[in-house]
């Protein structure tokens, strides 16, 4: 449990000195993925607390927070496809330089930037999911289809956009399959259930809703199809 929560610690106070580090500096930081993944909602929760810290004007801790939050996004935007690698930079930018003006900042500015930053991460989880699929690595494609529904919905809520039933219940079957993959007696049966598939498609039904460009590339087993997961 100490062990845990100093490499939390260290980890946090690290992501903070790497985003505050000049650009020509900065070097690729390799993490256990065991750790790593624990992290992906990270940024929901430093969201919310700079929203607080902006509203109570604790200008010191939304400063921390923002530097956090953009260190964290170095790092996944260190190991994300090209296609993401320039939006998610300007998101990092966005974080970074709002550490400079945290006094003036907006609660419309934070939701807007908050809201696209879940929105590209919720595709690039996704994409990694689609790669721990195709690999058949059940425990990854839990692992990132869990973030990829976290993702998608905190991107409609900083989007002021209400999860309706439909998409309540989407979201809690993956869920539920992304549980009964982490279990070897159950993933092949959560496997046949086609659950990328199904994360794609609903991906793609609340970009329209929040009105965001879906950048993921189609998968070729974007439409279900007989065996596409199996």
């Amino acid at each position: 449990m100490i062990k845990a929560f100093l490499s939390v610690v260290f980890l946090l106070a690290g992501l903070a000195v790497y985003a505050d580090s000049p650009p020509d500096r900065q070097k690729s930081i390799v993490l256990d993925e065991n750790l790593w993944v624990t992290f992906y909602d990270l940024p929901s929760r430093r969201f919310r607390t700079i929203r607080g810290a902006v509203i109570a004007r604790d200008f010191e801790s939304a400063a921390r927070d923002l530097s956090v939050t953009a260190g964290y996004l170095l790092v996944e935007n260190d190991r994300t496809s090209p296609v993401f690698r320039q939006p998610l930079g300007a998101v990092i930018v966005a974080l970074q330089s709002m550490q400079d003006r945290v006094d003036q900042l907006t609660l419309h500015e934070l939701d807007s930037l908050f809201g696209r930053a879940h929105w590209l991460l919720a595709q690039h989880y996704l994409e990694l999911a689609r790669r721990a699929r195709d690999s058949r690595d059940a425990r990854d494609t839990s692992l990132y289809l869990w973030a990829t529904t976290h993702h998608m919905e905190r991107a409609m809520l900083w989007n002021d956009v209400a999860v309706g039933a439909g998409v309540h219940n989407t979201l809690e079957g993956l869920r539920k399959l992304a549980g009964q993959l982490q279990k070897p007696e159950s993933a092949d049966r959560a496997f046949s259930e086609k659950p990328i598939v199904r994360a794609e498609a609903l991906l793609r039904r609340i970009g329209e809703q929040i009105d965001r460009p879906v950048l993921l590339p189609e998968s070729r087993q974007s439409v279900a199809q007989p065996g596409a997961e199996d």
